[in-house]
């Protein structure tokens, strides 16, 4: 079944959600493929034995215009798409691995991110921890938050907030996203606990978080909603890549954090605590 992203992405765009193909117009460069293999995301899962798609999701890294400035080229930022199939993980739904940010330099906050869901539903999960090298029985979690995505939502990752992106839905979750390109991600010690502090399960009595055994400490699951925020160039009416493309300058926190951070969170509006569950 052939579905039309185009008006929520910014450019020509359509995927076959029984293929799992990406269609790109011709207006659109070729982007950089790459893929999550099952044997890399089993590593992170509670169920490591689960049966699991041979592959989970597809990355489309530094898409841009063949008639239009790469942005990338110009001022440091990087547009992709990335497409996760509809699975179960054993009991858990589809999820990434889960990463980090580092800091530009000590003392700085981290390189944050901005996510654009285009189709399905998205759950992410962020946490800070007091040491990216620290194993999960020394490091000390100090915040989890979860915001859920729709379509037309811009999600921003906060700076020292790692994140997980969860596929709740018997569907293609396809999102896009923002990220300054002067880092590479860090992974810390999410492999070796097997996941971020929280799973996100089915239950006999439906979805529900459990807390990773893991960890030594884990505290409340904080929940969040999306908020607009147009001085960092994040609203509903205008495509993600529509923004950055014509507006980079709007972009630039995403490359500075440090003299935004008031605007960055007020994209994240905390509303309460989710209720949580032991295994």
């Amino acid at each position: 079944m052939i579905k039309d992203l185009s008006d929520v992405t910014g450019f020509t765009y359509q995927i076959d959600s029984e293929r799992h193909y990406n269609i790109f117009g011709t207006e659109v460069e070729s982007p950089l493929y790459g893929v999550r293999t099952s044997d890399e995301i089993r590593r992170v899962l509670l169920d490591t034995e689960a049966p699991l798609p041979s592959i989970v999701y597809w990355m489309m890294r530094d898409l841009s215009l063949k008639n239009a400035p790469n942005r990338k080229q110009t001022h440091d930022l990087r547009f992709d798409i990335s497409y996760f199939v509809p699975a179960m993980f054993g009991r858990e739904y589809l999820k990434t691995s889960g990463h980090y940010h580092p800091s530009p330099a000590e003392g700085q906050p981290a390189w944050p991110e901005v996510y654009g869901v285009l189709s399905g539903k998205a759950i992410y999960l962020l946490q800070k921890v007091n040491s990216l090298s620290a194993g999960p029985d020394e490091v000390v979690v100090e915040d989890c938050i979860i915001v859920e995505g729709n379509p037309g939502d811009k999600v921003i990752m906060p700076p020292d907030y790692g994140h997980v992106t969860i596929n709740p839905l018997p569907e293609p979750l396809v999102m896009a996203n923002w990220v300054s390109n002067r880092f590479s991600s860090q992974y810390g010690s999410v492999e070796q606990a097997r996941g971020f502090a929280y799973y996100y399960i089915e239950s006999e009595g439906g979805p529900r978080w459990v807390k990773n055994p893991a960890y030594r400490d884990v505290p409340p699951l904080r929940e969040a909603r999306v908020r607009e925020v147009p001085d960092l160039g994040l609203t509903r009416d205008t495509a993600l890549f529509t923004s950055g493309q014509q507006h980079p300058e709007l972009m630039d926190w995403l490359n500075n954090p440090a003299d935004r951070l008031d605007a960055i969170w007020s994209g994240i509006d905390i509303i309460g605590e989710r209720k949580t569950y032991e295994l």
